[in-house]
């Protein structure tokens, strides 16, 4: 199992997520065409359409000029959301999480090698034309900047050649092009704050974004996006709420919700919330079979509703996971074996709780077979409202089919951490932050989300033959849920909060600006 340690590649996402802040490292002279430096010119801001908050007139987004706008110059989120309008990717995942060429018009996985074939005829905003060698140094500048760099662990190295770029990966990843979806720069302008871009927006007069019509991927979206200066995450949320701008991509920990005159859009990402279970024996005494055993984990994971889950608990935020691959990758289409309703009655639930050593007691729950009830300890960090409702639900839908559940609320995410770090827990819920190559080293034997879970050789087998080979990701479901060392509870979506008077924004977990074809402005009734 040595295999799956490669703690580098994840972060566990139990720590609330940065906002928009980040310092820009520190940058090369930068050779973008003499617009470039108009956009965080100290001159001031381009003059901004006179607009209500209900009545929008222009698309007006934060950014912070100390920060620039390239993504692997700057850790910001602020930066990464604006470089979608100005960079264009190698590959981009549509709104529905399908693989979408852009830059490279075909990525082959074969072993540990790994051959991108660029696109011809694309070019930068000066009319300079984007090569291999572009898209090589933009990925060695990825595996160096503090965003990239873990989902880049797996490569050894990176070379151009002609039109092709060829990565060397320490071990087969045969979904690696899913990985792709990182802004391709100039090679001289890598490490620029402000590099030339070559997406569908260049810079424009100070404070403001134009159509490039040089772009390969050119929309009809607006002419111009107009820029305001905020210098964090707080004060960006606090211009939305005083008309200042009307648009930003909320962070991974705020629990958003829509105001009478905003609107929150949501897209799919690889957030996975799930059910950590306890299958490590206890130092003294006995721990339930439902923990320790195969069967009795898939019944816990029969008797959970994820789609009331995401209803209520998320607020239609989230969406079932039935698996441990996305539900909507293509190689996974009708390969989940799991069902995002419950799928047992109580009634159906009893023979099986019978066969692990259960009987039912006078108040109708679970007790062993010396009269002990059956109580499962669910460990949650209430400071997470949605977690908070989701373990009071996963309690009730329990409940109904007889077994009894403690649900322990940590207020403190130092403590809640800890606790789950020293295997205090019969389950717990947690959320990981997958990469998009569905990667799930995590949870596999000395990964950060590994605490308790029982590891298996047959879906370590499984796993690597889908590594080789997505063609297998069917095989591979079969496997988890025969073993279901953790249950997969939800997909969480991303979110973004414009003015109610924007519609038609199209966002994907590659770009929440993935398209502007139907932008709209809507005038106020």
């Amino acid at each position: 199992m040595a295999r799956f340690r490669r703690l580098a590649a994840f972060a566990l996402c139990l720590a609330l997520l940065a906002g928009c802040g980040g310092n820009a490292a520190s940058s090369a002279s930068s050779q973008a065409a003499s617009s470039a430096s108009s956009a965080s010119s100290s001159s001031g801001a381009a003059s901004v359409p006179e607009q209500s908050a209900g009545a929008p007139t222009a698309l007006v987004l934060g950014y912070t000029p100390s920060a620039g706008f390239n993504p692997y110059a700057s850790a910001s989120n602020l930066v990464e959301q604006n470089a979608g309008l100005l960079f264009e990717c190698l590959v981009e995942l549509t709104p529905e999480l399908s693989l979408e060429y852009r830059l490279a018009d075909s990525i082959v996985s074969a072993g540990e090698t790994v051959s991108i074939h660029m696109r011809s005829g694309c070019t930068f905003a000066d009319g300079t034309a984007v090569t291999a060698q572009d898209a090589a140094a933009s990925l060695e500048a990825a595996r160096l900047s503090e965003r990239y760099a873990a989902r880049f662990a797996n490569v050894t190295e990176v070379k151009a050649s002609g039109d092709t770029v060829t990565v060397t990966l320490a071990t087969p990843d045969s979904m690696f092009a899913y990985l792709c979806d990182i802004p391709v720069l100039k090679a001289a302008e890598t490490g620029s704050a402000q590099p030339t871009p070559n997406g569908r927006y260049t810079y424009g007069d100070s404070g403001s974004l134009v159509r490039n019509a040089s772009c390969a991927f050119a929309e009809d979206g607006p002419d111009t996006i107009y820029l305001t200066e905020v210098s964090s995450y707080e004060e960006m949320v606090s211009g939305f709420a005083v008309g200042s701008l009307n648009l930003y991509t909320a962070s991974d920990s705020a629990q958003t919700s829509a105001g009478f005159s905003s609107v929150s859009d949501y897209y799919k990402t690889n957030n996975l919330v799930f059910l950590g279970v306890n299958a490590t024996p206890p130092e003294t005494g006995e721990k339930s079979p439902l923990l320790t055993t195969a069967g009795g984990r898939g019944l816990l994971s029969q008797l959970i509703d994820r789609t009331q889950l995401a209803q209520k608990s998320y607020y239609s935020r989230a969406y079932p996971a039935t698996g441990c691959i996305n539900d909507h990758y293509d190689c996974v289409a009708d390969g989940h074996v799991i069902l995002s309703s419950a799928e047992l009655t109580a009634d159906q639930a009893a023979a099986d709780m019978a066969a692990l050593g259960y009987s039912l007691d006078d108040a109708g729950y679970y007790q062993n077979a010396d009269g002990e009830r059956l109580n499962l300890r669910l460990l949650v960090y209430s400071g997470n409202t949605y977690k908070r409702y989701a373990a009071t639900l996963i309690k009730e839908q329990l409940a109904a089919a007889g077994i009894y559940v403690t649900v322990e609320e940590a207020s403190d995410f130092d403590v809640y951490s800890q606790k789950v770090a020293s295997g205090d827990f019969d389950l717990y819920i947690g959320e990981v932050k997958l990469y998009n190559n569905m990667d799930m080293s995590p949870f596999f034997e000395g990964g950060q989300a590994s605490v308790g879970i029982v590891q298996s050789e047959a879906l370590a087998t499984a796993y690597a033959a889908f590594k080789a080979d997505q063609n297998t990701a069917a095989a591979l479901e079969e496997a988890f849920a025969a073993e279901m060392p953790y249950v997969p509870l939800l997909w969480r979506n991303g979110t973004v909060v414009h003015s109610s008077g924007i519609s038609g924004l199209s966002c994907s977990i590659s770009n929440v600006f993935y398209s502007l074809e139907g932008l709209r402005f809507d005038a106020a009734e």
